[in-house]
């Protein structure tokens, strides 16, 4: 049965982020992929870089060349129907003449396949779902589960948690940004009791096309909206030193109980973010970096997302964006394309746990030569 508790304050783990690439060298790797019994060859495997546009399929012999590799480290994914999907971080520094995946069978469990699209319940979980999966944000309401019938739950009352899991692709229209979403669903919860949520998968990214000029545009702000005070857009700022002319500001936090201890000093980056060697920066700090992007408001569906019920004075006017991250470890590497090599290992609250795959670009997305001057 569902369980009518409001997920009031939420934290979202990074599942893929996107940032910008600029023009750099391109690479291409090629190989096999083959069923674990008997090393049969599979024909039609999806392998392709999370969280991007670049992707191929393999031959009737197994083999597949990717090619358009962005420099740095990636993860590299493999999916077939029937198989559990292979995960494997390549970084074009150290590539191999060539890759062999071998794919073991996946075996299903009966309530995996067994959806009931038109119980009550299921309804029900399906909106709960929706809304922590595709968000309620600016882009929400024309962004669309093509296949939602993929999708099933598991409510457990005593601990009051939802589940959801999928023996299929979901596949996600965004018709804002103009974005096919292909997402393999590995874990999602909502855990009613703490307030808080998240989600794990990995991403693939199919441009649209229109002959309207008119709707190529309108994409091509949006997607510039949703990258603009976004965490990749953070990332990247600070890569390149611009955090402060980027319109970003960042201070420390701290927190206890329900108590929040915000330092009205910010923080120099070298406190938190460096580079490790040519290749890799790094994330590390203790508690909390609370970071506020000053060159942009909050969306207004952003207000009436953490709007408590029976508020007799919720706050109505916007204010610059503000969100808050914390590591679960004690640091984070990123590589000098911004490609977040842990992403579970991130937390986010504020704005940034309030964008989700509707405001998700592909690792591919390139900011115009004129935003980023």
């Amino acid at each position: 049965m569902p369980f009518s508790y409001k997920v009031i304050s939420t934290f979202f783990v990074v599942i893929s982020t996107s940032f910008t690439v600029f023009a750099q060298t391109e690479y291409s790797i090629s190989g096999t992929v083959k069923s674990q019994v008997g090393l049969d060859p599979i024909a039609g495997a999806q392998i392709f870089l999370n969280g991007s546009t670049i992707g191929t399929l393999s031959d009737g012999d197994g083999h597949f060349t990717l090619s358009g590799i962005p420099e740095g480290a990636h993860d590299l994914i493999v999916q077939s129907l029937g198989f559990e999907s292979v995960t494997s971080l390549i970084r074009t520094d150290h590539l191999e003449d060539g890759y062999s995946f071998i794919m073991k069978e996946k075996v299903y469990n009966l309530d995996e396949i067994t959806v009931k699209p038109n119980s009550q319940d299921w309804k029900y979980n399906f909106e709960q779902f929706r809304k922590m999966f595709i968000g309620v944000g600016p882009f929400s309401k024309n962004t669309k589960i093509k296949n939602k019938e993929v999708v099933n739950f598991d409510f457990d009352l005593d601990n009051r948690t939802l589940n959801a899991f999928a023996y299929e692709t979901i596949e996600v229209e965004n018709k804002d940004l103009g974005y096919r979403i292909f997402f393999f669903l590995e874990s999602f919860e909502i855990d009613y009791k703490s307030g808080r949520f998240f989600f794990y998968g990995q991403t693939f990214f199919e441009e649209m096309s229109s002959r309207r000029k008119k709707t190529r545009n309108k994409w091509k702000e949006n997607r510039e909206k949703a990258y603009l005070g976004s965490f990749a857009h953070f990332t990247k700022s600070l890569i390149d030193q611009k955090i402060v002319e980027n319109g970003f500001v960042v201070k420390a936090e701290k927190r206890d109980d329900d108590a929040r201890y915000l330092y009205t000093d910010t923080v120099p980056q070298s406190q938190f973010f460096h580079q490790v060697d040519s290749s890799y920066y790094e994330y590390n700090f203790v508690n909390f970096l609370n970071v506020t992007y000053e060159n942009e408001y909050e969306d207004i569906t952003y207000l009436y997302s953490i709007a408590k019920p029976f508020d007799s004075n919720p706050r109505l006017l916007s204010d610059y964006q503000n969100s808050s991250i914390t590591l679960i470890s004690d640091s984070v590497l990123v590589d000098r394309s911004g490609f977040i090599l842990d992403p579970t290992s991130i937390l986010f609250d504020g704005y940034w746990a309030f964008e989700k795959l509707s405001d998700m670009l592909p690792l591919t997305y390139e900011i115009p030569a004129d935003l980023a001057e």
